[in-house]
């Protein structure tokens, strides 16, 4: 074996066992996973993932039309029922279709189940109870002074999923939207949330999973 070659491995293996005085920290700034980003966030000139992204858009109003459809009909379907009219099989279907489908719950399953896909796969630290040992270093475990010590991705993607949430169950409280306008408020009011907690997002990634995540929640709920 050539000596270039000899003092190449040595030296990575002195590196990989730490020789060096490595201290105990990520060999690279993830800021997703972090408890805080290691940056004040601030949002450059130039914005390379929108929230919310035009797919986006369009996936949260077709939900909410979707939901306006289904109550217009469920409303008609109540009505011939409570007339002892004769109803077709699509008016039964429609008048039994909470039964199986709920366009708020199935929105919040879908949406937070999301936001823990995301944390699984992207190994980030969120409402653990436990002691989370890292590589290089570790998140603390849950105590009532600090409460949970979230990975910052997680933050921002449950704290806006959450937000979403709230306006979509409390729009389900008054029956769901059954006009143009009620559902023009809805949309408008869901991707408000977006733009506001973008403005506080410049990692792009995490821009991306935001509108991804309510994407999917939105397509998966219509989907059903």
């Amino acid at each position: 074996m050539k000596k270039s070659t000899l003092l190449a491995c040595a030296a990575a293996l002195v590196i990989s066992t730490g020789v060096v005085g490595a201290q105990s920290a990520p060999t690279y700034d993830d800021n997703l996973i972090l408890r805080n980003p290691v940056s004040a966030p601030a949002l450059s000139n130039v914005v390379l993932v929108p929230v919310a992204s035009p797919q986006t858009v369009s996936a949260v109003h077709d939900y909410v039309k979707a939901w306006q459809n289904a109550e217009i009909n469920i409303a008609k379907a109540k009505v011939k029922y409570e007339n002892h009219e004769r109803m077709t099989k699509a008016e039964k279907k429609w008048l039994h279709s909470y039964d199986k489908h709920n366009y708020a719950d199935y929105f919040r399953t879908h949406s937070i189940g999301r936001v823990h896909g995301q944390e699984v796969f992207l190994n980030w630290n969120g409402e653990n109870r436990n002691k989370n040992e890292y590589e290089y270093f570790e998140m603390p475990k849950y105590n009532k002074e600090d409460g949970f010590t979230n990975s910052y991705g997680y933050n921002v993607l449950r704290g806006m999923t959450d937000r979403i949430n709230e306006i979509i169950q409390k729009q389900k409280e008054v029956g769901g939207p059954m006009t143009d306008d009620e559902a023009q408020a809805l949309e408008d009011a869901i991707l408000d949330v977006m733009a506001q907690d973008q403005e506080h997002v410049s990692n792009e990634e995490l821009r991306h999973y935001m509108n991804e995540t309510i994407w999917f929640a939105a397509k998966q709920t219509v989907k059903k």
